[in-house]
């Protein structure tokens, strides 16, 4: 019997959308910030159910390190996240892939932005997108893999949806990695492109954090005696924002410090995101931050680093899944650089090809116009699992 085309394996996953819209519903109205360590634990839980209709072999929630976050003061925090759901199936075969993804999201429990609605082909809300709609989608291509033999044809698969990816991935990244050992591949589900495309170079993130120290003093009285830490800040992010171009781009999005009006104040900290093309664009960036600060002598500047993902710089193993989607297609599979990150850098520079962006088609990810377009979720399952039918017999991807 010949292999199920696209159109048909999308046929099937359609015949399945309004179950599968309606569980997205329940999931996206579950608070799942990932701040929200109890609401991505639910979440988790959920999925969990939702994919045991599958008969893995095993499921489980598996706890995840803290989140480092910078308070007030300059010291480090260590903040609870939720739970990561693990999957897998038939792990004694010769080919084993790893499906990642994320139940957390950017909108906290006091966030305006809770309520899932629908709009014909549409829905809104939070994570519908980015990427708890990802998520149900790589499940459904795992239904497809089963109902078609691609576990008998030699694949394994571990399914991993962690609770941290959008402040880091600190606590999951050894979760992720160890997963990864042994696979020949990962398909993520982050969302696709906006114009549907595929992610193909991803630039890398740096977080730094730059604690200024001044000398308080009476404004009125003696303004000159004190160094105003505050100053001392603006200038170094003029000065470290400069560095800006084609292969870095420095961001600083959160300034805190200062007290009374009347106060020259004595401390201020910027927090900063980087986007780095290459390892040798992020140790220019390391090394201009590092050099910039130790000029300030009268407003001491101390750098904590507290994220990094590496770039992700695609290699034949990358190429080759490419060119199973190929195959799938009858086309290239159109491919997009991008400077946003994701859990796929971290598993491409532990050494596990992927593709990272098979996810929901929406809009307004971050943001409260985050828009699923439900109508691109039978051929990206169909996508998939085409791609783990390719993949199934491959010992590498060389």
């Amino acid at each position: 019997m010949d292999a199920p085309t696209q159109t048909q394996l999308a046929d099937e996953v359609g015949n399945r959308l309004d179950t599968i819209v309606d569980e997205l519903t329940g999931l996206s109205s579950i608070n799942s910030g990932s701040h929200n360590p109890d609401g991505v634990t639910r979440t988790a839980e959920r999925l969990g159910e939702w994919i045991t209709e599958l008969q893995p072999d095993d499921v489980h929630l598996e706890s995840i390190g803290p989140s480092p976050v910078i308070s007030d003061d300059g010291t480090i925090e260590e903040l609870p996240v939720g739970s990561a759901l693990v999957a897998s199936k038939n792990l004694d075969a010769p080919t084993q892939v790893l499906l990642f993804g994320h139940v957390d999201t950017v909108f906290p429990a006091d966030h305006d932005f809770q309520t899932v609605a629908r709009n014909g082909d549409m829905l809104s809300g939070p994570g519908v997108t980015d990427c708890i709609g990802g998520m149900l989608i790589g499940i459904e291509a795992l239904r497809l893999a089963e109902r078609h033999g691609t576990l008998d044809a030699g694949l394994g698969w571990t399914f991993v949806a962690v609770p941290d990816e959008e402040i880091g991935s600190a606590g999951s990244k050894p979760v992720l990695a160890r997963y990864g050992q042994g696979c020949v591949a990962g398909l993520g589900f982050e969302p696709s492109l906006p114009d549907g495309s595929l992610s193909h170079a991803r630039k890398g993130s740096v977080t730094v954090h730059a604690v200024v120290s001044g000398r308080p003093a009476h404004v009125g009285r003696e303004h000159a005696a004190g160094r105003s830490a505050i100053r001392g800040l603006a200038e170094f992010i003029t000065k470290v924002e400069a560095l800006t171009n084609d292969s870095i781009t420095v961001n600083c999005g959160r300034i805190t410090g200062g007290g009374p009006l009347n106060v020259v104040p004595d401390h201020a900290i910027g927090s900063f995101n980087i986007r780095v093309l290459d390892p040798e664009a992020e140790a220019t960036v390391r090394q201009h931050f590092t050099d910039t600060a130790a000029a300030f002598s009268e407003t001491p500047i101390e750098l904590i680093w507290t994220g990094n993902r590496p770039a992700k710089i695609p290699g034949p193993g990358q190429h080759r899944l490419l060119d199973i989607g190929a195959d799938l297609l009858g086309n290239p599979v159109p491919v997009t650089d991008t400077g946003g990150c994701c859990d796929g850098n971290d598993l491409a520079a532990s050494g596990l090809p992927n593709l990272d962006t098979l996810g929901i088609l929406g809009s307004g990810i971050h943001s409260s116009n985050e828009i699923a377009d439900l109508t691109s979720i039978p051929p990206r399952a169909a996508f998939a699992a085409g791609l783990l039918a390719g993949l199934a017999g491959e010992e590498a991807l060389v």
